[in-house]
């Protein structure tokens, strides 16, 4: 035989090794990580369901049932079900090590009721698709995939209502990872009230605190935005309508404390009585940041996740829990205001606050909880321009000068100030000791 003919013939043959040994590598990760997963889903949802699987395992792909059983469903939830389980199909295609799963919902009662309430009866009500990769190396994980809702009208007598269809993108690598999530306009009508929420999107980053998805119990970075264009209600007793609405989340660990911000805004925001005017607020914003020790934060909460997985030794473990606890307070906290505004044809009423809480132990609190004031220090302010107490439907100005007279409130020149100060157990409102 020709030399070339045998060196092309063992190439072959070797590369084709390799190819099945990366084929057969990802049949046994995919396989193990589905257990391992199934086994953590068991863990968190420990009295509240059971979760079941059967697999049919092969060389290039694998089929496996995945039934969940709720141990208790709303009334009229397993009737309208026709059942209790909720069952889903997971197929995994296993490739030169990566894999690819997809998971639908079974043939069911539940699957028949939900395409009856579809805008298009043809695809599948709901979908998830991953791809895997994984490195035999590092042992490190990578995936990315799409979940997807169809659309959902229901109609009765009493009214109708919309679920807008979700899809939602996500990546992870490792640690890592990020999602994207869109869903279209949802909506309810009825005897004459609507509510409409549209343009409802969001992103979210962040980093695990552990290199195993399946052990990871908080985040050491986070950075999330969640948008509404726009929410409307209307009903016979009140008209609210909010613009622009935006949730945002950052978390980092700074100097080992985990010191998280969120903030709360919108563009617009009124709320009307049925058939009267009411004046259109403009960026609203709250934005508060909490500090707290990450390591004894951490050992909390994986001492609160385990007792999760078994609600009997919660009672048991409840003294462990305080000296735990113990742990996070002595550490000190705390807990700001960084802004809260809002604003009215060009005026701003706005606010802060400074809360810390020095350190102290949870299990002395328990015995006297009055004695919490000893560790709170507190800084409090609000302001509101006139002409905006003024603009207000029910603004009534002799209770307004009563609270002025009292000492509850601070006129100065063309707005209304409040200052709450709180140390060492003394409270103090606009300078004057205020009796606890």
């Amino acid at each position: 035989m020709n030399k070339k003919v045998v060196i092309g013939c063992v190439s072959v043959l070797g590369l084709s090794a390799i190819y099945l040994a990366g084929v057969y590598y990802s049949g046994q990760e995919a396989n193990k990580f589905l257990q391992q997963s199934i086994e953590q889903a068991q863990v968190q949802a420990s009295g509240q369901g059971f979760i079941q699987l059967d697999a049919t395992t092969g060389f290039y792909s694998s089929q496996y049932q995945l039934v969940y059983t709720p141990t208790e469903l709303p009334e009229g939830a397993e009737e309208w079900m026709d059942g209790r389980n909720i069952s889903f199909n997971l197929n995994v295609k296993h490739g030169f090590l990566g894999a690819v799963s997809d998971i639908t919902l079974a043939e069911s009662g539940l699957l028949t009721k939900l395409k009856s309430f579809q805008a298009n009866a043809d695809r599948e009500p709901l979908t998830l698709e991953v791809q895997q990769r994984f490195n035999p190396l590092s042992k490190q994980l990578a995936m990315n995939g799409t979940f997807e809702t169809d659309q959902f009208v229901v109609t009765s007598e009493e009214g109708s209502g919309t679920i807008g269809a979700l899809q939602m993108n996500f990546e992870q690598l490792g640690r890592d990872f990020k999602l994207d999530l869109v869903m279209q306009n949802s909506g309810i009508e009825a005897k004459g009230n609507t509510l409409s929420i549209q343009g409802i999107k969001g992103t979210e980053s962040g980093r695990l605190d552990h290199d195993d998805p399946l052990q990871a119990v908080m985040l050491e970075s986070l950075d999330a935005l969640f948008n509404i264009e726009q929410i409307v209600v209307n009903s016979d007793k009140v008209n609210v309508e909010a613009k622009g609405l935006r949730l945002d989340m950052q978390q980092r660990l700074k100097a080992e404390r985990m010191v998280t911000s969120v903030g709360y805004a919108a563009d617009s925001f009124r709320v009307s009585p049925a058939g009267k005017t009411a004046p259109t607020f403009t960026n609203p914003t709250l934005r508060l940041t909490f500090d707290l020790d990450y390591a004894a934060t951490r050992e909390l909460a994986i001492m609160i996740q385990g007792m999760q997985s078994d609600p009997d030794a919660m009672h048991q473990q409840m003294e462990g829990l305080i000296v735990v606890a113990d742990s996070v307070t002595e550490k000190g906290m705390g807990a700001d205001i960084n802004e809260l505004s809002i604003g009215w044809q060009g005026h701003k009423a706005q606010g802060r606050a400074e809360l810390v809480l020095a350190p102290f132990r949870v299990s002395e609190i328990m015995m006297q909880p009055d004695q919490i004031r000893q560790y709170l220090t507190l800084h409090a302010e609000f302001a509101v321009p006139g002409v905006m107490l003024e603009a207000m439907p029910d603004y009534n100005p002799q209770q307004v000068n009563a609270l002025v007279q009292m000492g509850f409130v601070q006129k100065n020149e063309d707005s209304y100030r409040v200052e709450l100060n709180l140390e060492k157990g003394v409270m103090q409102l606009n300078g004057q000791v205020v009796p606890m």
